[in-house]
């Protein structure tokens, strides 16, 4: 799964085209008074929404997509004309047409007016929100959309399916649940400097998920770490760290997820590949292998070899699968040009793009790369015959 920063939409397709295309802007007149008893020592800010509010019989609707993206809200939808909202801290169901909501402990929220689609936008009244997740809204024709509302933003979020995931940005707190459901912490990070998070998740089986989660912080944001947790009847079982200071900027690969089932788990330059009940099947120590003192990325795993790259020089390394030899590959397959810049080129300064590398696949005993070199200007296709 790619990682998630916007809501996720799953389901029946005439609501998520509802939720997803454009509508005329509406008319829309002065404001509908938001509850909330400690809003009036908050300052208020704008929300930005492409399609304005607008009021109807005194009641202030709003489009729920654009909002729920900005309040952090999580959309799924469960089935025809339903979806949940869902936070970090509770999930509402609602349905098109009907003017009553229902929240994860079954308690039946009474709305001011029905949900409708207008044109292709969901518009929901303002008090849902209000009243589901105690978030302050209103609407003035100057000030536009506002809200008090900022601690959602302590989240990071994703979702696969219709399982939700949350990581706190200020605890490393990691919580998930089903849509309709109020999500339960199943662990915490050490997660040091929380800055910058982000969050993707995959599926494994019914009951077991694996969440990659990456922090990145400092000024500039050069530094990330990078975590693996396994997670299996809502607790962790397992989780990895890795960590580097990206000075050169390269966009490095995220790790490869799983090898028949077994969950790759980098820590450091530890590489392990675990059973999806926690058990280690196998360890590789990747610097005793191949000579480098750092943290690495586990970039493939085939049957023959596994591919490694360690985060400050940023050069491919294979390894045969049983761990007994590694293999810089690198010095086969580049010009002088290249490996000059890789040998001679500090690879901490802007401008280093290690090997240039990117595996393509594997067939026959050779492995294919793409290569490519900004700085130097080139481009090329190469092919690696296995060493082993």
């Amino acid at each position: 799964m790619k990682t998630v920063q916007f809501i996720k939409l799953a389901g029946t397709a005439s609501l998520a085209l509802s939720l997803m295309f454009t509508s005329s802007s509406l008319i829309t007149v002065p404001a509908h008074a938001a509850e909330a008893s400690t809003s009036q020592s908050k300052a208020w800010g704008a929300l930005d929404v492409k399609h304005k509010p607008y009021t109807n019989k005194g009641v202030l609707f709003i489009p729920l997509k654009e909002v729920s993206e900005q309040l952090h809200l999580q959309l799924t939808i469960p089935g025809k004309n339903e979806l949940y909202i869902n936070s970090p801290k509770q999930s509402v169901r609602i349905t098109v047409g009907q003017s009553r909501a229902v929240n994860a402990k079954g308690t039946v929220l009474k709305l001011e007016a029905a949900p409708v689609i207008k044109k292709g936008v969901t518009y929901v009244p303002a008090s849902l929100i209000t009243k589901g997740f105690s978030i302050p809204l209103k609407y003035d024709s100057k000030s536009g959309l506002t809200t008090t509302f900022g601690s959602q933003g302590g989240y990071a979020y994703t979702a696969v399916g219709n399982v939700l995931f949350w990581v706190n940005r200020d605890y490393g707190t990691l919580l998930m649940g089903k849509a309709g459901t109020t999500p339960v912490q199943v662990g915490r990070l050490p997660v040091e400097n929380l800055e910058l998070l982000s969050i993707s998740a995959h599926r494994i089986n019914s009951s077991t998920y694996v969440a990659d989660i990456t922090n990145d912080y400092g000024e500039p944001h050069i530094h990330q770490e990078r975590y693996r947790v396994l997670i299996q009847d809502n607790k962790i079982l397992k989780d990895s760290k890795t960590s580097h200071s990206n000075f050169a900027g390269i966009n490095y690969s995220r790790d490869q997820l799983s090898y028949k089932g077994n969950i790759a788990m980098m820590n450091g330059s530890t590489l392990e590949l675990v059973h999806p009940t926690g058990k280690t099947v196998k360890t590789y120590n990747l610097a005793e292998l191949t000579g480098v003192d750092d943290q690495f990325i586990i970039e493939a795993i085939e049957g023959d070899f596994l591919l490694v790259r360690p985060y400050k020089q940023a050069t491919l390394y294979v390894v045969h699968p049983a761990g007994s030899t590694a293999k810089l590959i690198y010095p086969e397959l580049l010009d002088a040009d290249s490996k000059d810049m890789i040998e001679e080129y500090p690879s901490n300064e802007v401008g280093y793009y290690g090997d240039g590398l990117t595996y393509k696949g594997y067939a026959n005993g050779k492995l294919s790369f793409d290569f490519k070199n900004p700085f130097l200007g080139k481009t090329a296709k190469h092919t690696y015959t296995l060493p082993f």
